[in-house]
């Protein structure tokens, strides 16, 4: 119904200018131009979760569309759009107290599916681009190196064989399934499976190309806010192996 839809519409102004060090190249992530960012910004959403951390029941699905530059003046003419979807179904639920919302425990199968691609010229604003890899920066894939899934391969967090501007992509998709154990409304334990890429151009996109990862992880609510552990192992490296991945704040 339309209590659970939301629809979005916004416009945003901004100067951004990159300020290089003395020892990095030219061509470096933050060796753009400045630039004036003028942005309007449509979106959709719909969202019948039934906990915002750890959902057991419902879906959450939202499309945002930004347009940028053009008849809105500004630098770099660019068109972006994302897109994600999730899907959770209990499947066992045991000690629950009528009497006590948020007690008992319940298995919950969960989907996530994202994907965005971005058209035109971004070449001032390159943190509007796509990057994949670990859990704090871009788009999350555990097993892996932050933002080490990249249009042209693996390549290690510090690698020094490739630009950190090339490590940033024009498109990506990205596949989440978790079978999650939600002890109470605290907890969750969970066994996930990760798959995603990012490509150079939207017309690079092939789903067939993923880089895999699979784990355990566990999320806690704190008094310092929600904190998880991840140990996931990446099978698509040149070397194969387990990586443990921190995360703090809501962004599960």
């Amino acid at each position: 119904g339309a209590r659970f839809t939301r629809i979005f519409v916004g416009y945003g102004l901004s100067r951004t200018t990159f300020t290089l060090r003395s020892s990095a190249a030219d061509n470096s992530l933050f060796g753009r131009p400045p630039g004036t960012q003028s942005t309007l910004t449509l979106g959709i959403a719909r969202n019948t979760l039934n906990h915002p951390l750890f959902p057991t029941n419902g879906t959450r699905h939202q499309l945002n569309l930004e347009l940028n530059g053009g008849l809105l003046g500004g630098d770099g003419t660019f068109q972006k759009v994302t897109a994600d979807g999730s899907w959770w179904l209990p499947v066992a639920e045991f000690g629950r107290d009528p009497t006590a919302p948020g007690s008992g425990t319940t298995v919950a199968l969960g989907f996530t599916a994202r994907f965005g691609a971005l058209a035109g010229d971004a070449d001032r604003f390159p943190f509007d681009r796509f990057w994949m890899g670990g859990v704090q920066f871009g788009e999350q894939l555990r097993g892996y190196d932050e933002t080490s899934i990249t249009p042209f391969g693996f390549f290690p967090e510090r690698s020094g064989t490739i630009r950190d501007i090339d490590r940033l992509g024009d498109a990506f998709t990205s596949v989440t399934a978790e079978l999650a154990l939600r002890l109470g409304a605290q907890m969750s334990l969970s066994a996930f499976f990760d798959a995603g890429n990012v490509w150079q151009d939207i017309r690079d996109v092939d789903p067939t190309r993923m880089f895999r990862g699979a784990g355990l992880g566990v999320q806690l609510v704190t008094p310092f806010g929600p904190v998880g552990l991840d140990y996931a192992y990446g099978f698509d490296k040149p070397q194969p192996g387990w990586q443990l991945h921190f995360r703090l704040g809501p962004g599960f």
